[in-house]
């Protein structure tokens, strides 16, 4: 996120980079977001696992909605954006708007929770054996999802003059 953040603020020169990274935060996206929607529908609809770890804390719940709704703005209007091969108009300032939301919420997200990640993480690793065969398959499909990001990021439909306002005819 960092490095999508930071290729977006030098955009010109850094868009098949911010292309890349985008269309490669995807499925990350997708799979964050129906992995907590999992996790909220178990717990509201009274599965026992879910209702015995208890409710998440307030300020979780109160930014769950404006995060959702930031990153599926930011994330679509980048795409359409890409789409258009065009960094103006109404689309361009949605995309701006939302994704400057999701950084400040995102920043209250890690506030929240980086403390307890870093420690589920840490016992996680610890206790995970990881066979060689399962290693490869890791580190296959995170080549493939870096080429894949790579090469949609590099694909040329970015034209921003094709897009550009119409200019006034001079006498």
């Amino acid at each position: 996120l960092v490095l999508l953040y930071l290729s977006g603020l030098a955009f010109t020169p850094l868009r098949p980079v911010h292309f890349a990274l985008g269309f490669a935060l995807i499925p990350i996206l997708v799979v964050k977001l129906a992995s907590t929607a999992w996790r909220a529908i178990g717990y509201y609809f009274h599965r026992d696992a879910y209702r015995a770890a208890g409710p998440p804390w307030l300020l979780p719940r109160m930014i769950a909605l404006p995060l959702v709704v930031a990153a599926v703005l930011a994330t679509a209007s980048g795409v359409v954006l890409w789409s258009e091969g065009s960094d103006h108009g109404t689309w361009a300032a949605l995309h701006t708007d939302s994704v400057i939301a999701l950084g400040i919420v995102v920043l209250v997200h890690l506030a929240v929770y980086l403390r307890k990640a870093v420690r589920a993480s840490a016992k996680s690793l610890a206790t995970t054996a990881v066979t060689p065969p399962e290693r490869v398959i890791v580190w296959a499909l995170l080549a493939a999802l870096v080429a894949g990001a790579i090469a949609t990021g590099l694909e040329p439909t970015w034209n921003p003059s094709a897009s550009a306002a119409p200019t006034a005819a001079q006498p």
